[in-house]
């Protein structure tokens, strides 16, 4: 891996982003690391090693694509349970009394804010 300055990129950036398609090229900006990826589709996602370890963590019997659901692909999205609690809750709130937020009923929900 090449890690390089803003400055360096600046300098030579036709070289590093041929560079990048042969091997992995960052740039230092402060604290922060900007990565070069190469591709042909613009829509293509990427993940790293930790999304993948957190998303094998998920037992396989309620894993799924979080990409369908949610662009980002939040890891929250690829645990089948979240997903039914969530589409649970929201029928269930569909079937309540729709109650519109008055000064009173937020005191006596959050108190003293």
């Amino acid at each position: 891996m090449k890690v390089l300055t803003t400055r360096e990129m600046r300098n030579n950036m036709k070289s590093y982003f041929e560079m990048a398609e042969t091997e992995r090229i960052s740039i230092k900006r402060g604290k922060k690391y900007v990565n070069l990826v190469v591709s042909d589709d613009p829509g293509n996602v990427f993940v790293d090693e930790k999304w993948i370890e957190e998303f094998m963590s998920i037992p396989s019997e309620f894993r799924c694509n979080p990409f369908e659901i949610s662009p980002s692909g939040d890891l929250f999205w690829a645990d089948k349970r979240n997903v039914d609690k969530l589409k649970e809750a929201v029928e269930d709130a569909g079937k309540g009394e729709l109650k519109t937020m008055t000064p009173e009923l937020r005191d006596e929900l959050f108190g003293d804010l």
